[in-house]
């Protein structure tokens, strides 16, 4: 399970949730007649609590709370699927019901552990490059391929590369 954030160096200007509320208030500017945006507006015009929701649920998460619940690295129950894409189904991973469990999973296999709702994945390479952020990537080697655990900052750079890798 995450650790709750103590303190971060990671400047707050970076940080995935204030990249989710960029995306939200563009939204906003840019896209206020998308018809699933309106849709959660009631037909009212829409409102930057409209696009936020708009977005989490685009990246998995079930409103705006539960994504900087997750994405702020603080502890959680449900870690929603923002680290899962369709694309992905076909894909074989391990799926396990506890992080202990994914731990050792991943040391008799080896792989990447990630969250997905209230279970964990085990993920090889094309899993990862699926979802925008590549198996060497220095800060997967500094979490020991476990992105439930360790540092913060290296947790919070690799959700970020997630959300850019969609622009």
């Amino acid at each position: 399970m995450l650790s709750p954030v103590q303190t971060s160096s990671v400047s707050p200007a970076l940080t995935p949730v204030a990249e989710l509320k960029i995306q939200a208030k563009k939204l906003l500017k840019d896209d206020s007649s998308n018809p699933e945006l309106l849709k959660l507006a009631k037909g009212e015009p829409a409102k930057l609590k409209h696009c936020q929701l708009f977005i989490a649920r685009k990246y998995g998460f079930a409103h705006w709370d539960h994504v900087r619940q997750v994405l702020e690295g603080n502890a959680c129950e449900d870690y929603g699927s923002f680290w899962y894409k369709n694309q992905c189904g076909t894909l074989l991973n391990h799926w396990c019901t506890s992080h202990e469990e994914a731990k050792q999973v991943q040391q008799q296999n080896g792989g990447t552990i990630l969250p997905y709702k209230r279970q964990f994945m085990v993920v090889d390479k094309p899993f990862l490059s699926i979802v925008g952020v590549e198996y060497d990537d220095s800060q997967w080697l500094e979490l020991n391929h476990d992105w439930c655990s360790g540092s913060v900052d290296a947790r919070l750079a690799l959700a970020l590369k997630r959300i850019r890798s969609e622009d």
